[in-house]
């Protein structure tokens, strides 16, 4: 399968020019050669640090061997049971890698008790975790591995024999891990968390996984030959300007996935929204959205969708394709692709209400028996059925619906179909992102991007009780410091925020009423 990216007209000609120019300037050479100065003098020390990426796939094919090799040993000691640790790029892009390939990974990007302690408390003899940070100090991934470190030992097991580390040399997490035993892969320093998926924070745990790893590389690598190439039809060159065409007016994609590649469009979501999503201006994709077009954003989707613009080839292919394409747009829309200056906002006042217990607690009002915070006023639903049309009424005709769940992930398809319920209700597009894990991708474009979002913060109280060793709270406590922080930071942006906290079967009740 080959890569190809067709554009339909009158999109395909407006375009064009630029395309020329850009071809004739040599833009997607520099780009191969990790120019840094693409993005302007305020992007450069950034830039000059993060494009690693760039380089042809399979530089990474001795590392394709070591991990083959440590996946044929845990084999042989009965270990067939993967599941990964991390956020972000750490955990999309191995994740739609496992769901494409069919392969046994399991993800947990969670700090919701119910869904962690699901995976922790499960027989961990065959089990391998692999603890994936590029920082090493990500507090979600630090609790995850602690976690399965005090599960590991209660059940017997040395977690040096049971875990493997991918993090960047020097890190605090590569340092202690080596302390302990633990196997180590270094990642590259000079590739960003959403750029990271074909080095080895993406390779390591399909690998682990049973990807044949070397002819994922050479299939990354037939991408990536069309992506350098310079002319003005270049795939990349073309996918990444028509995504900045009419930016802001049109700032929205509507993304279709491929069926032969699901959950694709959940890396698309945070490589785009957070690499673009800054400065007042970015791109945001709403994934598997039911409106067929919006004034305000175009349609991507795999080949025979009627998009307008339409991507084939293999997700080793389109991986190569969208960071590339993600580059060229961040340099027409003149942002950094590299920062997310915004996603440190929030993390700041998780750990500020982490850090300060005896801060007073925001003031909730109860609704219908669950607990309800708003931003302001206008925000203040009088009943559940009257939320469809008060998040209409905020969003007006430029603006998006975001549903920000705090709870377990294994509900993601019935909030899809909230969303739809809310497309066709109030012709706008709906987002559906799981807190924490949206925190680290769309969340940057939440808050640096255009100032056009509501946002429904659905909190879901847990069932089970889950320590984090080693600390002063808990993971629920760590998980509503996240949620809170997150509203706190958008309500400072003056963009509108509901919040509705209360337990399963009380969101089962927010959920018929989005439906009603």
């Amino acid at each position: 399968m080959s890569l190809s990216v067709a554009i339909t007209e009158p999109l395909n000609q407006g375009i064009r020019s630029r395309c020329e120019e850009r071809a004739q300037e040599g833009f997607m050479e520099s780009l191969s050669k990790s120019d840094s100065t693409l993005w302007g003098e305020s992007a450069q020390a950034e830039a000059s640090i993060r494009l690693g990426w760039t380089a042809d796939p399979r530089v990474w094919s001795d590392l394709a061997s070591e991990v083959a090799e440590v996946h044929r040993d845990l084999m042989a000691r009965g270990i067939n049971r993967v599941v990964l640790c991390g956020m972000g790029g750490s955990s999309l892009g191995p994740e739609v890698i496992a769901a494409t390939h069919n392969l046994p990974l399991t993800i947990v990007d969670s700090t919701h008790p119910d869904e962690v302690s699901h995976s922790v408390n499960q027989d961990l003899s065959a089990t391998v975790v692999v603890v994936s940070s590029k920082s090493g100090g990500t507090v979600e991934t630090d609790s995850q591995k602690r976690a399965f470190e005090g599960a590991l030992r209660s059940q017997g097991l040395d977690p040096a024999g049971h875990m493997v580390v991918v993090s960047d040399p020097g890190s605090p997490l590569s340092i202690s891990s080596l302390e302990a035993g633990y196997r180590v892969f270094d990642g590259d320093p000079t590739i960003g968390g959403r750029f990271s998926v074909l080095s080895p924070f993406g390779l390591v745990p399909a690998g682990l996984a049973g990807l044949d790893l070397a002819r994922f590389l050479e299939a990354a690598s037939e991408g990536y030959d069309q992506c350098i190439t310079t002319g003005p039809d270049n795939p990349a060159l073309m996918l990444g300007v028509a995504l900045a065409q009419g930016n802001p007016q049109v700032n929205k994609i509507l993304y279709r996935s491929d069926p032969k590649a699901p959950g694709f469009g959940d890396w698309v979501e945070q490589l785009v929204a957070e690499s673009t999503g800054k400065d007042g201006v970015g791109i945001l994709p709403v994934v598997e959205s039911s409106l067929e077009r919006i004034d305000d954003g175009l349609s991507v989707g795999p080949s025979g969708s009627n998009s307008d613009i339409e991507v084939s080839g293999s997700i080793a292919h389109q991986m190569v394709l969208w960071e590339y394409a993600t580059a060229v747009a961040g340099a027409e829309l003149g942002v950094n692709p590299f920062d997310q200056p915004n996603v440190e906002s929030a993390k700041v006042a998780a750990r500020e209400l982490l850090t300060a217990p005896t801060q007073e607690t925001r003031v909730e009002d109860s609704l219908e028996g669950l607990s309800v915070f708003t931003s302001a006023p206008a925000t203040a639903p009088t009943s559940l059925s009257s939320i469809p049309s008060l998040l209409g009424e905020l969003a007006g005709p430029h603006g998006y619906i975001a549903l920000c769940v705090f709870g377990p992930r294994e509900s993601a398809h019935l909030w899809r179909g909230c969303a739809d319920a809310l497309e066709r209700a109030t012709g706008r597009p709906v987002t559906v992102g799981f807190g924490p894990r949206f925190l680290h991708s769309t969340g940057q474009l939440h808050k640096g991007g255009a100032p056009e979002g509501v946002f429904l913060h659905i909190i879901q109280t847990p069932q089970a009780e889950l320590e984090i060793p080693g600390r002063d709270f808990d993971f629920w406590q760590l998980l509503l410091a996240q949620a809170h922080g997150d509203a706190e930071v958008l309500a400072r942006s003056g963009q509108p925020v509901l919040s509705l906290t209360g337990d399963a079967s009380d969101v089962t009740r927010v959920r018929k009423a989005l439906q009603s």
